[in-house]
């Protein structure tokens, strides 16, 4: 099971992990936007309630088939159900169909 969303932060990872999510898939560059907690800051969040989190900075401008196969392959082996997001939910979505369309998920 995926869902694919907007950004997240740390303090919603109790929240995330009681309805039942095991893993976060993170593709925002740090700086992004203000405001916007860094990797590290929702990777300890995550790990601190036995999420598995992953960082996967993706440009939305040039999605290549090498960031495709990255995430397809950290997809697959993250627990499921997983959470990937980024600012707005337009980049994982367009990463995940990417993935879907291109046989490797």
């Amino acid at each position: 099971m995926i869902t694919l969303y907007k950004q997240i932060h740390p303090c919603q990872c109790q929240t995330l992990f009681d309805l039942g999510f095991k893993g976060l898939i993170n593709l925002r560059f740090d700086g992004e936007a203000d405001g916007q907690p860094t990797a590290d800051e929702l990777g300890k969040s995550a790990k601190a309630v036995g999420m598995t989190y992953h960082h996967l900075p993706i440009d939305n401008d040039n999605l290549h088939l090498d960031s495709v196969k990255a995430f397809a392959h950290i997809f697959k082996s993250t627990p499921k159900p997983v959470m990937v997001f980024c600012g707005t939910g337009n980049r994982a979505k367009r990463l995940y169909q990417s993935a879907v369309v291109s046989g490797l998920l």
